[in-house]
């Protein structure tokens, strides 16, 4: 076991070497790397509830609230410990009814959100749902809930905040779009979740 996390913890740092040497050497570059590798958008026209992901509160609730008034679903689920009251508040504030609100709170990581929202899912039969995070975070996301909830039928929506446009955002949404390269690799090396994702299926099932 130790010799395979050493490996983990290798490969991690490689990856963190390259992510900053890219950074720096050419931001241009990295920036279109990340946005073909990471940014993956698996639509749906109906689903049975759309989750909403923990960690940033401006753009993703904001893209919950569009998705649920254009009927793709009547029942959002927020999750995740950090900041769930400050999602679910910008709902309200959107015109989503409390009562289509659901909440899971204790959720700390991509991977518990999976975990601790699966048992609510099968327990109220939904069968197709659809993510909403940042789109740096798309394909972790889907990935992740794809392999472990993998008797559901998962779509996800990128969202984006406008200040991310500005020279000062685009340098933060990199750097979030960096640490997500590390992340994948921990979340493959160490809990087996690999990158690849379904974009057919969601579609599929209409």
């Amino acid at each position: 076991m130790c010799r395979v996390f050493r490996v983990a913890f290798a490969v991690v740092a490689l990856a963190v070497l390259c992510v900053a040497i890219t950074i720096f050497a050419a931001p241009d570059l990295f920036s279109a790397i990340w946005r073909k590798a990471l940014v993956v958008r698996v639509p749906m026209k109906s689903a049975d509830a759309i989750l909403l992901l923990g960690g940033e509160s401006q753009g993703r609730p904001l893209e919950a609230a569009r998705l649920y008034h254009q009927g793709v679903a009547s029942l959002v689920i927020v999750v995740g410990t950090g900041d769930y009251r400050t999602n679910k508040k910008s709902l309200l504030q959107e015109g989503v009814p409390a009562g289509a609100i659901l909440i899971e709170p204790s959720s700390t990581s991509t991977q518990e959100n999976a975990l601790f929202v699966r048992p609510l899912l099968k327990e109220a039969g939904i069968q197709r749902v659809l993510l909403v995070t940042s789109s740096f975070h798309a394909r972790r996301a889907l990935a992740t809930f794809q392999q472990l909830v993998p008797d559901i039928v998962f779509g996800v929506a990128p969202s984006r905040i406008g200040w991310w446009d500005t020279p000062s955002g685009r340098f933060q949404e990199d750097a979030w779009a960096a640490k997500e390269f590390i992340k994948l690799s921990y979340y493959w090396l160490v809990h087996g979740i690999h990158p690849w994702v379904d974009q057919v299926r969601a579609g599929k099932d209409g």
